[in-house]
């Protein structure tokens, strides 16, 4: 079996590069790692050191010429990727950025009653679905850790 680790990075397709970074870069804070202008744009959560000159990234934007079909979310595919905040909190503080940014709300910001997750899902500017989570659960993730996982 193989042992995955990690996710390393979604790349979602868009028509416009800079449209999406608007959403991306100035209002969910990614920062660009690099790019192949006009074609792909990298852009990770921060964590690297400033002036690297390697695209390490957690998430791209691929430019395709044609938007999503209408029937793209009954259809095979991504459904959504989900990004983690620190608090509940910062979850309805994002739901209230994204509205006044004019950003299109599909639902929440509600909890999940499987994972006790504080949510809201909204779409890019493409139509990509995008969701925003939180644990509401005390001491997340630490004490719902795996042993094996706890002794890493």
């Amino acid at each position: 079996m193989i042992e995955v680790v990690d996710v390393a990075h979604v790349m979602f397709n868009v028509t416009d590069l800079e449209r999406s970074l608007k959403l991306y870069r100035d209002i969910l804070g990614f920062k660009v790692s690099g790019e192949y202008e006009g074609a792909v744009i990298w852009l990770n959560m921060g964590q690297y050191r400033e002036g690297e000159t390697l695209a390490f990234h957690d998430i791209g934007l691929y430019k395709v010429p044609h938007p999503a079909p209408e029937h793209a979310r009954k259809v095979v595919g991504l459904n959504h990727a989900a990004f983690r905040l620190r608090t509940a909190k910062d979850v309805d503080e994002a739901a209230e950025l994204l509205k006044a940014n004019g950003v299109k709300i599909l639902k929440g910001p509600l909890t999940h009653k499987e994972d006790n997750d504080r949510y809201i899902y909204f779409e890019d500017p493409d139509g990509n679905v995008l969701e925003l989570v939180a644990s509401t659960l005390t001491n997340f993730p630490d004490a719902y850790l795996s042993k094996t996982q706890r002794s890493k």
